[in-house]
Protein backbone atom coordinates (compact mmCIF):
# COMPACT_ATOMS: atom_id res chain seq x y z
CA UNK A 1 0.00 0.00 0.00
CA UNK A 2 1.29 3.52 -0.76
CA UNK A 3 2.06 5.91 2.04
CA UNK A 4 0.85 9.47 1.57
CA UNK A 5 0.63 12.47 3.83
CA UNK A 6 -2.79 14.02 4.12
CA UNK A 7 -3.94 17.47 5.07
CA UNK A 8 -6.62 16.81 7.71
CA UNK A 9 -8.84 19.42 6.05
CA UNK A 10 -8.20 18.21 2.50
CA UNK A 11 -11.13 18.43 0.11
CA UNK A 12 -11.74 16.88 -3.28
CA UNK A 13 -10.14 19.01 -6.02
CA UNK A 14 -12.63 18.91 -8.85
CA UNK A 15 -12.35 20.06 -12.48
CA UNK A 16 -11.33 23.62 -11.59
CA UNK A 17 -8.05 22.34 -10.16
CA UNK A 18 -7.47 20.02 -13.12
CA UNK A 19 -7.65 23.04 -15.44
CA UNK A 20 -5.39 25.10 -13.20
CA UNK A 21 -2.71 22.40 -13.00
CA UNK A 22 -2.53 22.07 -16.78
CA UNK A 23 -2.56 25.83 -17.36
CA UNK A 24 0.11 26.56 -14.74
CA UNK A 25 2.29 23.85 -16.22
CA UNK A 26 1.92 25.23 -19.75
CA UNK A 27 2.55 28.81 -18.66
CA UNK A 28 5.84 27.75 -17.09
CA UNK A 29 6.88 25.35 -19.83
CA UNK A 30 5.82 26.85 -23.17
CA UNK A 31 8.02 30.01 -23.29
CA UNK A 32 11.26 28.02 -23.02
CA UNK A 33 9.95 25.29 -25.30
CA UNK A 34 8.99 27.79 -28.02
CA UNK A 35 12.54 29.18 -28.03
CA UNK A 36 13.90 25.66 -28.44
CA UNK A 37 11.56 24.96 -31.36
CA UNK A 38 12.36 28.29 -33.02
CA UNK A 39 16.04 27.39 -32.95
CA UNK A 40 15.40 23.85 -34.15
CA UNK A 41 13.10 24.91 -37.00
CA UNK A 42 15.04 28.12 -37.85
CA UNK A 43 12.02 30.37 -37.25
CA UNK A 44 11.57 33.88 -35.91
CA UNK A 45 9.08 35.16 -33.34
CA UNK A 46 6.62 36.07 -36.12
CA UNK A 47 6.51 32.58 -37.60
CA UNK A 48 6.22 31.01 -34.15
CA UNK A 49 4.96 33.69 -31.74
CA UNK A 50 4.90 33.45 -27.98
CA UNK A 51 1.52 32.73 -26.43
CA UNK A 52 -0.15 35.94 -25.28
CA UNK A 53 -2.91 34.58 -23.04
CA UNK A 54 -3.68 31.42 -21.06
CA UNK A 55 -7.23 30.97 -19.76
CA UNK A 56 -9.28 28.21 -18.10
CA UNK A 57 -12.66 29.05 -19.64
CA UNK A 58 -14.01 29.55 -23.14
CA UNK A 59 -14.22 33.33 -23.72
CA UNK A 60 -17.00 34.82 -25.82
CA UNK A 61 -14.41 36.62 -27.94
CA UNK A 62 -10.66 36.45 -28.45
CA UNK A 63 -8.71 39.68 -28.16
CA UNK A 64 -5.12 38.48 -27.89
CA UNK A 65 -3.11 36.10 -30.04
CA UNK A 66 -2.10 33.34 -29.75
CA UNK A 67 -4.45 32.17 -27.00
CA UNK A 68 -4.31 28.81 -25.20
CA UNK A 69 -7.51 27.71 -23.48
CA UNK A 70 -7.75 24.66 -21.24
CA UNK A 71 -11.15 23.31 -20.19
CA UNK A 72 -12.54 20.19 -18.53
CA UNK A 73 -15.13 18.38 -20.65
CA UNK A 74 -16.27 15.67 -18.23
CA UNK A 75 -15.32 13.56 -15.23
CA UNK A 76 -15.09 10.10 -16.79
CA UNK A 77 -14.45 7.76 -13.88
CA UNK A 78 -13.94 7.51 -10.13
CA UNK A 79 -11.81 4.60 -8.97
CA UNK A 80 -11.14 4.12 -5.24
CA UNK A 81 -7.68 2.65 -4.82
CA UNK A 82 -6.71 3.29 -1.20
CA UNK A 83 -7.91 4.17 2.28
CA UNK A 84 -5.90 6.40 4.57
CA UNK A 85 -5.24 5.35 8.16
CA UNK A 86 -8.14 7.62 9.05
CA UNK A 87 -10.35 5.57 6.67
CA UNK A 88 -10.59 8.51 4.28
CA UNK A 89 -11.03 7.04 0.76
CA UNK A 90 -8.61 8.09 -2.00
CA UNK A 91 -9.83 8.08 -5.59
CA UNK A 92 -8.24 8.29 -9.00
CA UNK A 93 -10.56 10.73 -10.79
CA UNK A 94 -10.23 10.85 -14.57
CA UNK A 95 -11.08 14.13 -16.31
CA UNK A 96 -11.50 14.48 -20.06
CA UNK A 97 -9.65 17.69 -20.94
CA UNK A 98 -9.17 19.89 -23.99
CA UNK A 99 -6.50 22.47 -24.64
CA UNK A 100 -7.43 24.84 -27.48
CA UNK A 101 -4.85 26.75 -29.50
CA UNK A 102 -6.03 29.84 -31.43
CA UNK A 103 -3.83 31.91 -33.74
CA UNK A 104 -4.29 34.79 -36.17
CA UNK A 105 -2.22 35.64 -39.22
CA UNK A 106 -2.36 37.71 -42.43
CA UNK A 107 -3.22 34.83 -44.75
CA UNK A 108 -4.63 31.32 -44.90
CA UNK A 109 -1.27 29.64 -45.36
CA UNK A 110 0.40 31.62 -42.59
CA UNK A 111 -2.46 30.98 -40.15
CA UNK A 112 -2.55 27.26 -40.91
CA UNK A 113 1.15 26.63 -40.47
CA UNK A 114 1.33 28.84 -37.37
CA UNK A 115 -1.55 26.84 -35.85
CA UNK A 116 0.11 23.55 -36.74
CA UNK A 117 3.46 24.60 -35.28
CA UNK A 118 2.06 25.86 -31.99
CA UNK A 119 -0.13 22.76 -31.64
CA UNK A 120 2.98 20.63 -31.98
CA UNK A 121 4.76 22.64 -29.30
CA UNK A 122 1.85 22.24 -26.86
CA UNK A 123 1.59 18.55 -27.70
CA UNK A 124 5.27 18.04 -26.97
CA UNK A 125 4.86 19.74 -23.59
CA UNK A 126 2.02 17.43 -22.56
CA UNK A 127 3.92 14.34 -23.73
CA UNK A 128 7.28 15.43 -22.35
CA UNK A 129 6.25 15.81 -18.72
CA UNK A 130 3.03 13.93 -18.09
CA UNK A 131 3.14 14.58 -14.32
CA UNK A 132 2.33 18.10 -13.17
CA UNK A 133 4.05 19.85 -10.29
CA UNK A 134 1.50 20.46 -7.54
CA UNK A 135 1.54 22.09 -4.14
CA UNK A 136 -0.32 19.04 -2.83
CA UNK A 137 1.37 15.67 -2.38
CA UNK A 138 -1.39 14.14 -4.51
CA UNK A 139 -0.47 12.97 -7.99
CA UNK A 140 -1.83 14.50 -11.20
CA UNK A 141 -0.80 13.15 -14.57
CA UNK A 142 -1.63 13.11 -18.25
CA UNK A 143 -2.51 9.74 -19.75
CA UNK A 144 -0.37 10.07 -22.85
CA UNK A 145 -2.14 7.29 -24.76
CA UNK A 146 -5.37 9.33 -24.73
CA UNK A 147 -4.01 12.31 -26.68
CA UNK A 148 -5.84 13.28 -29.87
CA UNK A 149 -5.93 16.41 -32.02
CA UNK A 150 -8.59 18.19 -34.06
CA UNK A 151 -8.06 21.16 -36.39
CA UNK A 152 -10.62 23.85 -37.16
CA UNK A 153 -11.69 25.39 -40.43
CA UNK A 154 -10.22 28.81 -41.16
CA UNK A 155 -12.20 31.95 -40.26
CA UNK A 156 -11.79 35.21 -42.13
CA UNK A 157 -11.54 38.24 -39.84
CA UNK A 158 -11.57 41.97 -40.48
CA UNK A 159 -8.65 43.30 -42.43
CA UNK A 160 -8.22 40.07 -44.40
CA UNK A 161 -6.72 38.37 -41.39
CA UNK A 162 -7.37 34.69 -40.83
CA UNK A 163 -8.03 32.81 -37.59
CA UNK A 164 -7.14 29.14 -37.18
CA UNK A 165 -7.59 26.84 -34.22
CA UNK A 166 -7.03 23.35 -32.92
CA UNK A 167 -7.53 21.40 -29.76
CA UNK A 168 -5.66 18.61 -28.06
CA UNK A 169 -7.88 16.18 -26.18
CA UNK A 170 -6.48 14.06 -23.35
CA UNK A 171 -7.28 12.57 -19.98
CA UNK A 172 -5.88 13.86 -16.70
CA UNK A 173 -5.93 11.50 -13.72
CA UNK A 174 -5.86 13.15 -10.30
CA UNK A 175 -5.64 11.63 -6.85
CA UNK A 176 -8.44 13.04 -4.72
CA UNK A 177 -9.41 12.25 -1.15
CA UNK A 178 -12.65 12.59 0.75
CA UNK A 179 -11.85 13.69 4.29
CA UNK A 180 -14.62 12.33 6.45
CA UNK A 181 -16.10 14.29 9.31
CA UNK A 182 -15.32 13.10 12.82
CA UNK A 183 -18.76 12.38 14.27
CA UNK A 184 -17.72 11.53 17.82
CA UNK A 185 -14.59 11.14 19.87
CA UNK A 186 -13.79 7.72 21.27
CA UNK A 187 -11.81 7.00 24.40
CA UNK A 188 -9.91 3.78 25.09
CA UNK A 189 -10.36 2.07 28.47
CA UNK A 190 -8.13 -0.64 29.85
CA UNK A 191 -10.08 -3.54 31.39
CA UNK A 192 -8.31 -5.44 34.16
CA UNK A 193 -9.70 -8.89 35.00
CA UNK A 194 -9.08 -10.65 38.33
CA UNK A 195 -8.20 -14.18 37.15
CA UNK A 196 -8.53 -15.71 40.63
CA UNK A 197 -12.18 -14.63 40.85
CA UNK A 198 -12.90 -16.14 37.41
CA UNK A 199 -11.26 -19.44 38.43
CA UNK A 200 -13.22 -19.64 41.66
CA UNK A 201 -16.47 -19.04 39.82
CA UNK A 202 -15.73 -21.87 37.36
CA UNK A 203 -15.10 -24.34 40.27
CA UNK A 204 -18.47 -23.70 41.85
Amino acid sequence: MPTVNVDPDELMYGPQFAKEYVTTFLQNDIPTRINRYRNGWSLDDISLPATATYVIFEPLALDSWPTIITVAISAKSFSRFYHEKTSDPVYNVTYAMRTYIWVRADGSEQATIMRDRLTTVVRSALLDRPCFARSSIRDARVEESTLSEEYSDLTLLKGDRVMAGSYIGYDVVMEEVITRETIAEFEDYELVVNRSIIGASLNV
